[in-house]
C-alpha cells in the first residue's frame, strides 16, 4: 500500500476522517450510507477502519464501539482536538503507529518494574526485560522481546493473548510467567489457571503447574517445573538445574553492571544447579569457582572465570 508524504498510509488517514465525521453533531444519513459503502467495498477498507478504532479505544475517557447491525460509532462526543490529531499529517500517523504497536515497558540492568494496565491485568518486569503490549476493551496481547515477565490475567470478555514464535497462548484468567533466555528459547509456565496454545501448527492446554518451553525448529516438550524456582527471581534469586556455565553468565550479567566472563571456551560447558541470588557477580563468581573448580580472577571491569 502507497504511502503520503508524511509515511501514512492513504486509508488510515481515510479511516480516522471516516471516524471523525462519524462522531461529529452533524453526521447526516447520507454519511452513514457514505461510510457503508465505504466500508463494503474492500476488505482493505474494513481493516483500516479496525485499526482507527483500536486507536480510539486507546484515548483516555473514550470507549469506542461499534454496533455490528450498523457499523457506526455510537459515542459521538470525542474530544474534537484528538480527531485533529489523528487527521492532521505526521502526528497523526505517529499516533496510529504507536497504538498498533502497543506500549513498550523495559527495565535496565538489575531493575525490577510493576506495571498495571488500563484493562485491568498486572505485569512484573526482571531485569533487562523489554515486553510490548496492547492492552483495551477490544485486544489484549503481550509480546516478550527478551527477559522475563510474571503476568497477572484479570476476567474480561476480551482473550488475553500471548505471542509466541511459531504460535500464540490464549491465556485464560490466572497467573503466568513468561520467559525468553540468552539463548533466544522460551518458556511459558501457568502459576495458576490454563492458557490454550497453537504452537508450530500444533494445539494444547496448558493447566496450572505445566510449563511449556519452545525454540525454533525445536519440539515444544511441556513439563512441570519447580514453581517455587520459577518464581524465585521475584525475590532476587535464580534457579538453575543441569545448565551451562555460559547461560548462567548469561543470566547473571543481566541484573548487574560488573560482568562475568568466561575466561577459557573449555569453561562454557560446564553445567551449574542450585539456588542463587542475583545482582553481586563477584560473589557469584567465587561461589562458581568454587562449585566447578575453575580460577576466579576479579577486575576493575569484570570477574573472569578459568583460564
Amino acid at each position: 500500500m502507497t504511502q503520503d508524504m508524511h509515511g501514512e498510509r492513504p486509508l488510515d488517514r481515510t479511516a480516522a476522517e471516516w471516524i471523525a465525521r462519524l462522531n461529529a453533531d452533524d453526521r447526516t444519513v447520507n454519511d452513514e450510507k457514505a461510510f457503508r459503502a465505504w466500508l463494503a467495498a474492500s476488505p482493505d477498507n474494513s481493516a483500516a477502519f479496525e485499526r482507527a478504532t483500536d486507536l480510539w479505544a486507546m484515548v483516555p475517557g473514550v470507549a469506542v464501539k461499534v454496533d455490528a447491525r450498523s457499523p457506526i460509532l455510537s459515542r459521538r462526543h470525542i474530544l474534537a482536538a484528538c480527531a485533529g490529531t489523528l487527521v492532521a499529517g505526521g502526528a497523526g500517523t505517529v499516533a496510529m503507529q504507536s497504538a498498533l504497536a502497543g506500549t513498550r515497558y523495559e527495565t535496565g540492568i538489575g531493575e525490577q518494574r510493576r506495571v498495571m494496565l488500563v484493562e485491568g491485568s498486572s505485569l512484573f518486569l526482571d531485569a533487562a526485560t523489554r515486553v510490548r503490549v496492547l492492552a483495551n476493551s477490544s485486544r489484549r496481547k503481550l509480546w516478550l522481546d527478551q527477559g522475563r515477565v510474571s503476568l497477572i490475567v484479570t476476567p474480561a470478555p476480551v482473550p488475553f493473548t500471548i505471542a509466541l514464535d511459531n504460535g500464540a497462548a490464549i491465556a485464560g484468567p490466572g497467573k503466568f510467567d513468561l520467559r525468553r533466555d540468552a539463548e533466544d528459547r522460551i518458556a511459558l509456565t501457568a502459576l495458576a489457571g490454563q492458557a490454550e496454545v497453537a504452537l508450530n501448527g500444533t494445539n494444547r492446554m496448558l493447566e496450572t503447574g505445566d510449563r511449556l518451553r519452545a525454540q525454533p525448529g525445536v519440539a515444544a516438550p511441556v513439563d512441570r517445573p519447580d514453581l517455587d524456582a520459577t518464581q524465585a527471581w521475584q525475590s532476587g534469586r535464580t534457579a538453575f538445574q543441569d545448565d551451562r556455565l555460559a547461560f548462567v553468565v548469561a543470566e547473571a550479567n543481566r541484573y548487574s553492571p560488573t560482568k562475568l566472563v568466561i575466561a577459557d571456551p573449555g569453561a562454557a560447558d560446564l553445567r551449574v544447579s542450585g539456588m542463587y541470588r542475583m545482582g553481586d557477580n563477584l560473589a557469584l563468581g567465587q561461589a562458581l569457582g568454587q562449585l566447578l573448580s575453575i580460577r576466579v580472577r576479579p577486575t576493575d571491569e569484570a570477574v573472569l572465570l578459568g583460564g
